[in-house]
């Protein structure tokens, strides 16, 4: 508040006794005796709105925070508390704004209200009352106040014929300007979009003929990056700068979930995400995001997002982020490693688990143990997994970081042997360029028993083992065994 502290907002009980947005604040005492006066924070109001934006992001794609507006162009009462939200194409509009209403409402900030027309202004008036029809426009919301029974819906096209009988002061119009209607007796909004238009300019000058085209029904206001539906996108405007990090992670994560919820409608994975800062001095900054796989799944591509924006040096801080997922291939059906923390999702876990027994036998899901062996193939097994009905708890042994998974039997193979050992090794008709290794480790199968007893289709005597990584990344085990010199892959390491 600059000069003489005056209003810029108020609860339900001041309003009902006359207080007003932009009264003096002596003025507003007198008339409410009891009138608790706290300071206005706009940083605390910013922190909240960003709040407010990002959860209507899951409502629709596109919202832009009003703050405050202008004179001649604003919404009545500052419009700290107006959001313009694109309701095109996302369904039924009526269960639109309400699920508009219940998201901004559960926020724990106040009620809030909705309005849906072809025009920000309209839906603004909207949100004070008017009359239910079918639409597919533009919703605004606006919260704290008196929350009508439903939100409502202005018919298409009859956005100026709505607006009619509503004052001029719904404009938050300039005082001189406000007079100077009533004293010529214009003090609807029918009245002023009646004149004509040059005759407004020429007496009124552009605020004059702002106010005259919004009686109108023509308003700029909303989200204002161009609309393809073509290309999945979100658009968040913040209503001001944002300088830091902290909040556009924040705003980011928001928009991730909304871009990535329609990418899964659309059964579409992004295979590369562009993010567009719009800066305070009117310019844009871009960065092309590709994530490793093509995916839908926020948590993976807030990964890799978060680290292009943390790195990321703006000249100018940020008033508005957009999302777009530039190259899109079909959704295949895995979008994530089921048993990855990032994915993790203990109840879908248990299903998928579930499912499996349900087609393939109550053993067809298996975990590792380990176990006290001589040799390698004896030094862990996979048992049935046992789960607790009640609390998803496995019970048994704990599984260990890498299984061994073994060949029955173990495969012959050919190796080629380098200068530096093993260079490759040939199983059926592929060959594996091996990277690393390590071996030999000499081992005897069972030679303390006097039975000398040994399982069918294995050659007694020594056995020297190695271990292989390929340059796939695999880690295998190899063998070599004597007198035969032959040599067999058992198995691998998952």
């Amino acid at each position: 508040m600059h000069g003489k502290s005056r209003v810029v907002a108020t609860g339900a009980a001041a309003r009902r006794r006359g207080v007003a947005a932009g009264m003096a604040l002596a003025e507003a005492q007198a008339l409410a005796a009891g009138l608790v006066a706290l300071p206005w924070d706009p940083e605390r109001i910013a922190r909240a709105a960003l709040e407010v934006t990002t959860a209507l992001l899951a409502a629709s794609p596109r919202v832009s925070w009003e703050n405050g507006g202008h004179r001649g162009t604003g919404a009545q009462g500052h419009g700290e508390g107006v959001w313009w939200v694109d309701a095109g194409g996302l369904g039924r509009e009526a269960k639109l704004a309400q699920k508009l209403v219940d998201i901004a409402g559960g926020l724990g900030f106040g009620p809030a209200r909705a309005g849906i027309a072809d025009s920000a202004v309209a839906a603004y008036a909207a949100t004070f009352g008017g009359t239910r029809a079918q639409a597919h426009r533009g919703t605004g919301v606006r919260k704290p106040g008196p929350v009508p029974r439903r939100p409502r819906i202005v018919p298409p096209g009859a956005d100026a014929r709505y607006l009619a009988p509503f004052p001029v002061s719904l404009l938050d119009v300039d005082d001189d300007f406000a007079a100077t209607l009533r004293g010529l007796g214009l003090t609807s909004l029918g009245q002023l979009a009646a004149l004509d238009a040059d005759e407004v300019e020429a007496r009124f000058g552009p605020d004059g003929l702002a106010a005259h085209r919004l009686a109108r029904g023509l308003d700029p206001r909303g989200p204002t990056t161009p609309r393809d539906d073509a290309l999945p996108a979100v658009t968040v405007e913040f209503g001001g700068p944002v300088a830091t990090a902290e909040p556009l992670l924040f705003v980011l994560k928001g928009a991730l979930g909304s871009l990535g919820e329609t990418l899964h409608a659309k059964g579409l994975a992004a295979r590369e995400v562009t993010l567009t800062l719009q800066l305070d001095d009117g310019s844009t900054a871009a960065r092309a995001v590709r994530p490793a796989r093509p995916t839908s799944h926020p948590d993976a591509l807030f990964d890799h997002c978060r680290l292009a924006l943390e790195t990321w040096q703006l000249p100018e801080p940020a008033t508005g982020l957009v999302l777009s997922a530039a190259v899109t291939v079909p959704a295949s059906g895995e979008q994530g490693d089921l048993l990855a923390p990032r994915w993790a999702d203990p109840a879908a876990l248990v299903a998928a688990f579930e499912r499996i027994r349900g087609a393939e036998g109550a053993d067809a899901v298996a975990v590792p143990e380990m176990r006290d062996g001589h040799l390698p193939a004896d030094r862990g097994a996979w048992v049935p997994e046992r789960t607790d009905a009640q609390t998803h708890r496995r019970t048994g042994a704990p599984a260990v970081t890498a299984a061994l998974r073994l060949l029955s039997p173990p495969a012959p193979i050919h190796v080629r042997l380098g200068r530096a050992g093993l260079a490759a090794f040939k199983q059926e008709d592929l060959w594996h360029d091996v990277t690393e290794w390590c071996g030999p480790e000499r081992l005897t199968p069972r030679w303390w028993r006097h039975d000398a007893s040994t399982p069918a289709g294995e050659a007694p005597g020594s056995r020297d083992y190695y271990t292989a990584r390929t340059a796939d990344g695999t880690l295998w085990l190899l063998r070599r065994d004597d007198p035969s010199h032959a040599w067999f892959v058992e198995g691998w390491w998952d």
